[in-house]
């Protein structure tokens, strides 16, 4: 709900960084938490970029400047394996 009042509704060009929490490209998904976040953002509308290696940082860049530009929330996944937690 807060993402809808504060930046779907006011303009708000906020960017959101996201773990992927249990996203894997590998394996088996373990986390029902990776199986919600992409249907959850694309049911508001929000645009996402995954960063899932250190090539992956100018997406960061794109986020923002789409944010800024659109004047909605944009949102980055950083990919499970990425940050390494499940390694």
């Amino acid at each position: 709900d807060s993402i809808r009042g504060m930046a779907l509704e006011s303009g708000f060009p906020l960017v959101m960084v996201i773990g992927y929490r249990g996203w894997t490209r590998r394996g088996v998904t373990r986390d029902s938490a990776a199986t919600y976040t992409e249907p959850f953002l694309h049911a508001f509308g929000i645009n996402y970029y995954l960063v899932e290696h250190d090539e992956d940082a100018s997406r960061i860049t794109t986020a923002f400047e789409e944010a800024k530009q659109k004047k909605r929330p944009v949102a980055i996944l950083i990919g499970d394996e990425y940050h390494g937690f499940n390694r």
